[in-house]
């Protein structure tokens, strides 16, 4: 099974720097993932993704709208209100041009405060330094009933 993580975010910007942060981690401790550095404009993977045409996308993204430090797959087709980190391409709308590449798309949120990702700061706060771990965590376990199927 081909597995893709598609990290969004934006270094420069504190903690909506933490899931190229999960993508560096999943590079060192899931070999059978491929992972693809999206930052704040991860249209620019979509040929990338689609040459590599995978069985599965992850997207993995800061977004605030829940408790910080919460790490969770969730479904973004709803009408749910969520407030997403500095990419432009809002994130419902980023999966639905994913799904035309891989219909098995889904979203990783990590929760981080809005007030670290609003101005540029380099490096993650530590409550988000811990959430790369838990997000890592959520991959693995993601990865172990991928295995199973």
């Amino acid at each position: 099974m081909k597995k893709a993580l598609l990290c969004v975010g934006n270094e420069l910007r504190g903690d909506d720097g933490v899931a190229i942060e999960v993508g560096r981690l999943v590079e060192q401790d899931l070999p059978d993932w491929k992972v693809f550095f999206g930052h704040d404009t991860p249209e620019d993977e979509f040929a990338n993704l689609r040459e590599f045409n995978p069985d599965i996308i992850v997207v993995v993204d800061a977004m605030s709208g829940f408790k910080e430090g919460e790490i969770e797959f969730l479904d973004l087709s709803d009408e749910r209100t969520y407030v997403y980190s500095t990419h432009n391409l809002p994130t419902p709308i980023l999966l639905s041009y994913l799904r035309e590449i891989c219909v098995k798309t889904i979203f990783l949120g990590i929760c981080v405060l809005l007030e670290n990702v609003l101005h540029f700061t380099e490096g993650l706060s530590d409550n988000a330094k811990d959430s790369t771990y838990k997000a890592l965590e959520k991959v693995k376990e993601l990865d172990a009933l991928l295995n199973e199927s």
